[in-house]
């Protein structure tokens, strides 16, 4: 930097020097114009600033530098001890901390309270395996032959070389018709039971069970036994006894009694039609049996026969099985007086079973009573190993009270359900309004003693669904039977859509049931063997022959050939019994649509959290667009999850997008939807 006063010349001897004079950097940059006007903006002075200095002299030059000013840099360590030890900055401190805390710990509590006192969705009970799951009622002599006898019968044997169907399928229970020692292989209706401990032989033996529950066990499946404890066979031995002795251990293991006027000693009917009452000429006595002479009643009011009922149901716990289907559960008791008569229905002809109000001869307190002891014989093995075993009851064509009184109570729990076959009486198909009623009543009934629902649309005794109801509803009735709350019964063969088959002289007769039952009763046509794949035998025997024709459409009405179809009957069931395990349908709340007319029904399934289901079901004979838009939960626009085997309309294929406002859905035609609930 040069000072204005220095030309840059050095002096002659002799000469004085110019004067050296003092200029702080901004006035030495106020020569500049420029610099000039941020001296005037900035205004600061000349000794705010470090000062250059420049002097010379005869001796020497120099330049000088002022002192320059530091801006605070904060306290020594030693001022900072002086406060960190001060009392008041101590306090200071300390009230500091406790602050933080306790404002911490006041928000923790804020933020548990707004969780526990927040309104929140309750949490579903749990439900037991027999709640979320599915029954699957076999026949074992039409299920599959394992060939041991070349006899063209199916046995247990069979059962466990097709336990990988089940387990395809989704279901985890296997209820399995009666197997035990029987008069002959083929009884009428009834079952004539001569041994209770023992397997039919053409069934297999103990052994044969015992291996078919522990390998259902190890698949995560439940073997059910279908028990007979109403009658036995006139050639059981207690009945031989009872007969010949009547002061013998057996004389009491039936119901005898003196005629009336030479003639049985009351009115009372057989299920079969006509007198219930037989007269044996060795005892000299009239005997009953509800069903045939050839199935007579066992007196459950000797405590020998109770005590012998129950050490038989531990007899087959012992081996294995899961739980019962106690069969003909409403005439196990009759009144202790038999002279009276019960009283005659006006307007049904007499002689018919349906002709007599049973009073006297169904569903007393005392079958209640004794059902709930045998409830009882399970729980102590529930009580061993803690796994529930069930115990459902067919109450037969019982209904409403006398139905629901089946479920107990807390303090005396009886079935885990009475099997409900609302849906097998009916004959002539559905209406959309017919469904909801038969439906929602019985909702109703089963809410109102905390029970659980279930639901079966066919059953050895009726015939299939798909020859009753039509083929075309297979699938529409099963999204119903499979997605309304409770637990779902399925026959044999109906979710491959088998129909019934002619016997060999090519007759099907119409199934008996109820009132309709004769003495020579036979189900057959619905009992045919299982049809496997397409081939003569329909993979059922490795005989010649099985012991029943088979159908005559098995070249699609196969399990083998459906598993590769997409949209067959059989894999839709599977997707059904699969969708069973979203929270909607398995916890979630129902309701019937107000769409609901005599050709349309419809329902959702909702829990919120989840997605919702729309299940609707063209029940008429025409095509049908359904407008959804003006139901509160359901919103502008919903997706095809499922549909019935014969819809072709491309709006509803898997996954589409379809508008709730029009619906379209075929005749007979099911579809399910599945959408995010409005509330």
């Amino acid at each position: 930097m040069m000072n204005e006063n220095y030309n840059g010349v050095e002096p002659q001897k002799g000469q004085i020097a110019p004067k050296a004079r003092t200029e702080s950097i901004e006035s030495l940059g106020s020569k500049s114009e420029s610099r000039g006007s941020l001296a005037q903006q900035t205004e600061e002075k000349a000794g705010d600033l470090g000062q250059v200095k420049f002097t010379k002299n005869t001796e020497d030059s120099a330049v000088e530098i002022g002192a320059v000013d530091v801006s605070f840099a904060g306290m020594g360590k030693e001022e900072l001890m002086k406060y960190a030890n001060d009392p008041f900055w101590i306090r200071v401190r300390w009230t500091l901390f406790a602050l933080f805390w306790i404002c911490w710990v006041a928000m923790l509590v804020i933020a548990i309270v707004i969780v526990v006192l927040a309104p929140k969705c309750p949490a579903p009970a749990p439900l037991e395996y027999w709640q979320k799951g599915v029954v699957y009622s076999v026949n074992p002599k039409s299920f599959q032959d394992s060939g041991l006898n070349q006899d063209g019968k199916g046995d247990l044997r069979g059962i466990i070389g097709r336990l990988n169907h089940f387990v395809h399928l989704g279901v985890n229970m296997i209820s399995i018709s009666p197997i035990f020692a029987t008069r002959n292989d083929d009884p009428p209706y009834g079952h004539e039971i001569v041994n209770f401990l023992e397997i039919n032989p053409t069934y297999g033996d103990l052994q044969d069970l015992k291996d078919l529950t522990t390998a259902a066990k190890q698949e995560g499946l439940k073997i059910i036994l279908d028990l007979v404890i109403n009658h036995a066979s006139t050639k059981h031995p207690w009945f031989v006894q009872s007969a010949a002795d009547a002061r013998g251990d057996c004389g009491d293991c039936f119901v005898w009694h003196d005629g009336k006027d030479g003639g049985p000693p009351n009115n009372w009917l057989s299920i079969f039609g006509n007198t219930s009452w037989t007269y044996d000429a060795d005892r000299k006595q009239y005997y009953y049996h509800v069903y045939g002479p050839d199935q007579p009643d066992l007196n459950l009011r000797s405590v020998k026969v109770q005590n012998e009922l129950k050490n038989i149901t531990r007899f087959w716990l012992e081996q294995g099985v899961s739980g019962f289907r106690l069969l003909s559960v409403p005439y196990l008791f009759e009144a202790a007086n038999m002279t009276v008569d019960e009283p005659q229905i006006p307007g049904i002809s007499p002689g018919s079973y349906a002709s007599l109000d049973h009073i006297h001869t169904k569903n007393l307190d005392e079958t209640y009573n004794f059902v709930s002891d045998l409830r009882a014989v399970l729980q102590e093995f529930e009580d061993k190993d803690g796994e529930h075993r069930v115990l459902f009851v067919e109450a037969e064509d019982t209904e409403g009270a006398s139905a629901m009184k089946y479920y107990g109570d807390a303090t005396k729990p009886i079935a885990d359900l009475p099997v409900n076959s609302k849906f097998i009486r009916q004959q002539a198909g559905f209406t959309g309004l017919g469904l909801k009623k038969e439906i929602l009543s019985y909702l109703e009934q089963v809410s109102q003693v905390h029970g659980w629902p279930n639901w079966v649309l066919g059953n050895g005794d009726t015939e299939r669904v798909a020859s009753r109801l039509g083929s075309k509803l297979i699938d529409a009735m099963a999204m119903v039977q499979l997605l309304i709350p409770g637990t779902p019964f399925t026959y044999y063969g109906d979710e491959i859509g088998m129909e019934d088959v002619p016997s060999a002289g090519g007759v099907i007769l119409s199934c008996p049931t109820g009132n309709k039952l004769t003495a020579d009763s036979h189900c057959n046509q619905a009992r045919s063997p299982y049809q496997w794949d397409s081939s003569n035998t329909v993979g059922f025997t490795n005989a010649s022959t099985p012991w029943y024709p088979v159908g005559s459409n098995t070249d699609t009405i196969n399990a083998k050939d459906q598993m590769g179809v997409t949209n067959s009957y059989l894999n839709i069931y599977r997707e059904l019994v699969n969708l069973r395990k979203q929270p909607a349908i398995m916890h979630g709340s129902m309701s019937v649509l107000n769409v609901t007319t005599e050709d349309i029904f419809a329902f959702t399934r909702i829990r919120k959290g989840a997605p919702g289901y729309l299940v609707v079901l063209n029940l008429g004979e025409k095509e049908a667009s359904v407008d959804f838009s003006t139901e509160p939960t359901i919103p502008t626009e919903a997706q095809a999850v499922i549909r019935s085997s014969t819809a072709v309309s491309n709006s509803t294929t898997r996954g589409s997008k379809v508008d709730t406002a029009s619906v379209p859905v075929g005749v007979s035609e099911g579809l399910v939807l599945s959408f995010v609930p409005k509330y």
